[in-house]
């Protein structure tokens, strides 16, 4: 049991420190080098679950840091804003709730030209996106 305990540490250890060297040595793939600034999204979410619960939600990044963007009630809808890492950078939604399972999205990337609206359906669980028509949009007051 000892030696088994020994051996997982160690192996932790040299995976973290595999890990950390290559980190430092390039860019995750995943992450866009554009040096134009992520602006704020915005993100509908529609608690429609048939048991009568609250959520917590959270943006989860590629890397699995959670960021909590707040609650929504039961048959509630509601919107939060979050500004992405960087763009083309993949997320995760996670809706944790009391004496339940937690309810994960599937995971998504944000683009530099999504100008819309992300929204989030508890049931069946999707994620959508409802853009702007750039031909018809003009600038905002």
């Amino acid at each position: 049991m000892r030696i088994r305990t020994s051996l997982r540490k160690a192996a932790g250890i040299a995976t973290f420190a595999v890990a950390a060297g290559a980190g430092t040595a390039c860019a995750p793939s995943n992450v866009n080098t554009s040096e134009a600034a992520p602006v704020p999204v915005q993100l509908v979410v529609n608690n429609n679950l048939l048991r009568l619960t609250s959520l917590a939600i959270y943006t989860v990044t590629w890397d699995g840091v959670r960021r909590l963007l707040g609650s929504v009630p039961p048959r509630t809808t509601r919107e939060f804003s979050f500004t992405p890492v960087s763009y083309s950078a993949s997320y995760r939604l996670l809706a944790t709730r009391m004496g339940g399972r937690d309810i994960r999205s599937e995971v998504f990337t944000i683009g530099p030209d999504m100008t819309g609206q992300i929204t989030w359906t508890m049931i069946p669980n999707l994620v959508g996106f409802r853009g702007t028509d750039p031909d018809t949009t003009g600038t905002n007051p």
